[in-house]
């Protein structure tokens, strides 16, 4: 278990700064007030302070995708994510919060119930019945993989696997993200009503799969039905993908919030393999893979360095004259997709390997 809050502040406040070579954000800004530590002083000082606390000085908080690499190597396993997610919601309490935000909740509230809309349109009604066995919730980024997930799952034997019928088709993640803890309380609580019809529930998102398998818990909302991400479902149908066709090479991305917040490494390989002539690695990769720039709102708040740190992880795949990179995240797939090279997700892949 890591430690408390107050106790994480204080460890990274006189920590001499161990984990500053794991951060992607301070590598793509060279802003030494973005290394983990820095951030986590700077939230230690403002909690501390007495008097005005203005919007520059909560800058720094935003700085973090939540990727949790600098977690991987802390001695004390310190969760500098999900501490600097309250101190967000701290900051936008006390109305300094980023001014990218502004409006975030309703924005969010819009792009759910669109894809929601979008899920509703591209699957039969009978295929969303309000209560199954197993239930795709496909998530906000990813809408049209829902028809391609049902038609992969008929392939495999899986048909009783239906699509969630819910109000929104978005775990909740960006509203953690963004500070925005009561917004986020109050989704929670009505996407566990809308889920307690079904027994299983897989998540496409992998940060909103962590969320609801953690941060719902946190927040004192209990979730009946049992959550895990795709990978972790059609892994038990590994053997018998029906694989008709495959992609020669690709490169393996590793998602933060699959693999450093869930330990899922090994399914997703092993179900990229039935696909692939030859699935390539990144050197770093698994537990010390590096982000893609897409988590922690990062894309909003700090555009500039997200980007920088999408290119940058896609030196090797140009290097090795590669073009397409697999994963099982919706926003890693957005934020690869550039300069070249095409993202594919592994329902994506899977879909397209077993199709006749």
């Amino acid at each position: 278990m890591p430690p408390d809050l107050e106790t994480s502040l204080s460890y990274c406040t006189y920590c001499p700064k161990l984990c500053r070579h794991t951060c992607p954000v301070s590598h793509a800004e060279a802003r030494e007030t973005l290394v983990p530590q820095a951030k986590m002083a700077t939230m230690r000082r403002l909690r501390l302070r007495e008097g005005e606390r203005n919007v520059v000085e909560s800058e720094p908080l935003y700085g973090c995708t939540g990727c949790g690499a600098c977690t991987e190597f802390c001695l004390h396993g310190i969760e500098v994510g999900p501490a600097l997610f309250r101190g967000r919601d701290e900051a936008e309490r006390g109305g300094r919060g980023h001014p990218a935000l502004a409006g975030f909740v309703e924005r969010f509230s819009a792009k759910s119930r669109k894809a929601t809309e979008e899920v509703r349109f591209s699957t039969p009604a009978e295929r969303r019945p309000i209560e199954a066995q197993v239930a795709f919730l496909p998530g906000c980024d990813a809408p049209a993989i829902a028809p391609l997930m049902l038609d992969l799952c008929d392939r495999i034997g899986a048909e009783y696997v239906a699509v969630a019928e819910t109000r929104h088709a978005c775990g909740g993640y960006p509203l953690l993200a963004a500070g925005q803890f009561d917004a986020f309380r109050l989704h929670a609580e009505r996407l566990a009503e809308d889920l307690r019809g079904y027994a299983r529930v897989v998540i496409g998102c992998p940060s909103c799969a962590w969320a609801m398998k953690t941060q719902y818990r946190a927040f004192g909302v209990p979730l009946r039905a049992a959550v895990e991400h795709t990978v972790e479902f059609l892994d038990a149908f590994a053997e018998r993908l029906p694989i008709q066709r495959k992609r020669p090479r690709a490169f393996y991305h590793d998602p933060c919030y699959l693999g450093r917040h869930q330990g899922l490494y090994d399914q997703p390989r092993r179900l990229a393999n039935k696909a692939l002539d030859k699935l390539e690695e990144f050197s770093r990769n698994r537990g010390e893979a590096e982000c893609s720039g897409g988590g922690g709102v990062l894309p909003l708040t700090m555009p500039a360095a997200a980007d920088a740190i999408s290119d940058h992880r896609l030196i090797e795949v140009k290097e090795a004259g590669v073009d397409t990179v697999v994963t099982a995240c919706a926003t890693c797939k957005r934020r690869l997709t550039r300069d070249g090279v095409t993202a594919i997700d592994l329902v994506e892949l899977l879909a397209g390997a077993v199709a006749p």
